[in-house]
């Protein structure tokens, strides 16, 4: 999960967000011009550079920006995201708020606290911030942010609260494979394993190369005795992501119970 949170938070950095208080008008000069067109380019490669996952090399492009600009929220928001990346939390936490108190009303600034603060299982700071970024009817990301309330309370134990957000992520999008994914943890966890088999099969419809939602799956199909479809949804995942803690996992699975698949 914490992977697909991070892919989360790049998917809401957006340029479109803020604009530069030195933004050109008629008649501004030259220089003028420049210094707007290279905050904004600044911006632009130090997002780019942290999208191919090269967040030293988006502190360096971000830095005309931040020089150019000390009071642009959106700086620090992506300034927050390259040191997330570099899991450097505390740095983070620290150009996130200021981000937020540059413009209290930032939106995908509380978002991504908020995604901080999960990654941490810090879930009353996370319901905090997410409840503020679910709250704003324009916000693009916004079922994103109530499935993390959702997540928050869930591990909080408050099964019914947690539901009711799910339910509210679906029906502003029905296809968010996030959401259904974590439906399905909850549905397993109070023993509705076949709704739990209908989340996940949702979320890996939507996005076959999920590995999460295919190692949970076979996890409810082993749950259930139905060995033969555990046995593929383990394999699947070690197709998809051998290296990892979930393809590390299948792999014990398929080596134990499913020898004789």
């Amino acid at each position: 999960m914490k992977k697909i949170l991070f892919v989360l938070l790049l998917c809401v950095v957006s340029l479109s967000c803020y604009t530069s208080t030195n933004s050109s008008k008629s008649g501004a000069s030259p220089g003028v011009k420049d210094k707007d067109t290279e905050f904004t380019n600044s911006k632009a490669l130090a997002i780019a550079s942290v999208r191919r996952g090269n967040f030293q090399q988006a502190l360096i492009d971000l830095e005309p920006a931040e020089r150019i600009n000390k009071k642009d929220p959106e700086v620090y928001l992506i300034k927050g995201i390259i040191y997330y990346g570099l899991k450097d939390n505390t740095l983070a936490e620290e150009y996130y708020l200021k981000s937020i108190k540059l413009d209290p009303k930032y939106t995908e600034a509380h978002y991504n606290l908020c995604g901080l603060y999960l990654f941490e299982e810090k879930n009353d700071k996370a319901i905090e911030e997410c409840s503020i970024a679910a709250s704003d009817p324009t916000y693009r990301a916004r079922a994103s942010a109530l499935t993390n309330l959702g997540i928050a309370y869930f591990r909080k134990g408050d099964v019914n609260k947690a539901k009711q957000y799910y339910d509210k992520a679906l029906e502003i999008n029905p296809a968010y494979v996030y959401t259904h994914n974590e439906l399905g943890k909850l549905y397993t966890s109070i023993g509705k394993e076949q709704d739990a088999i209908q989340e996940f099969k949702q979320a890996i419809s939507g996005f076959p190369e999920y590995a999460e939602a295919h190692f949970n799956l076979g996890v409810v199909y082993l749950k259930e005795g139905n060995k033969g479809q555990a046995c593929y949804s383990f394999r699947k995942v070690v197709e998809l992501s051998p290296n990892s803690k979930l393809g590390v996992n299948s792999n014990r699975y398929l080596n134990s119970v499913c020898t004789a698949q």
